[in-house]
């Protein structure tokens, strides 16, 4: 797959369109796992999942803000910004869900908490939690 391109606004490369893909795919894994998790613990709330699928919505508006801001510095100039923003904006919140899925699934299925299977995400905890992926 190569290049998608609004003729005269902007060209996404292909890893900037697997970016917002992945990004897209994992918020879903996290709707989906929060909501399989709250059916197995019996605490399904449609509070909690309104308020999920908000958060959601918000992190596509970050996406979107990416895609213009990257836009508009392409036939603005110099706005400040002087790299690109949606593929790091992506792997961000690609980052953030995958912690989220693996903390839905601890949740709703304990024994799994410190499994090497569970160890394989650790690395992503930690840059999420901030300390880069050092150990402690």
């Amino acid at each position: 797959m190569g290049a998608v391109a609004i003729p005269g606004v902007i060209e996404f490369s292909e890893p900037e369109l697997w970016a917002v893909g992945a990004a897209l795919v994992m918020m879903l894994m996290d709707i989906l796992s929060g909501f399989v998790g709250a059916v197995v613990r019996g605490d399904v709330s449609s509070t909690k999942m309104r308020e999920g699928i908000g958060h959601k919505a918000l992190l596509i508006i970050v996406i979107i803000a990416a895609v213009l801001v990257q836009t508009f510095s392409l036939h603005i100039g110099d706005m400040g910004w002087s790299f690109p923003l949606i593929v790091p904006c992506c792997v961000y919140i690609i980052v953030m869900e995958v912690t989220s899925v693996m903390e839905n699934v601890k949740s709703a299925y304990p024994g799994l908490d410190g499994t090497p299977l569970m160890q394989l995400f650790d690395r992503v905890d930690d840059v999420t939690n901030g300390n880069g992926g050092d150990d402690e």
